[in-house]
């Protein structure tokens, strides 16, 4: 029995590392800051990373309707919030100074 032990080969021996400790919050931070490396800088390959990463944000803003849909109603309500103000100030503006403009002119 040893004898066909013997001309089979050898399995290697599995390595396996366990870390203690791993701070995937750093990992992250690391590799943006790689990333904004990459960005800053005049070289070709730099500008070519700049506008990869503003095509991206601008495919995934056209992608996600719920988020686009969102940011439009969003955009509406600011818009109609600021008319009606205007609309008040205005009413106001007629109401308190107009009698006195109208006084001056008579």
């Amino acid at each position: 029995m040893a004898l066909f032990g013997f001309f089979k080969p050898m399995k290697p021996v599995q390595f396996t590392y366990h870390p203690r400790f791993y701070d995937e919050k750093r990992e992250e931070m690391l590799e943006r800051r790689k990333e904004a490396e990459a960005l800053q800088g005049d070289s070709p390959e730099a500008l070519k990373a700049r506008i990869r990463r503003s095509m991206r944000r601008q495919s995934t803003y056209l992608i996600d309707k719920k988020f686009r849909q969102q940011k439009v109603a969003k955009s509406n309500m600011m818009l109609l919030a600021i008319i009606a103000v205007l609309c008040v100030l205005v009413f106001v503006a007629i109401e308190v100074y107009l009698p006195r403009f109208m006084h001056y002119f008579e």
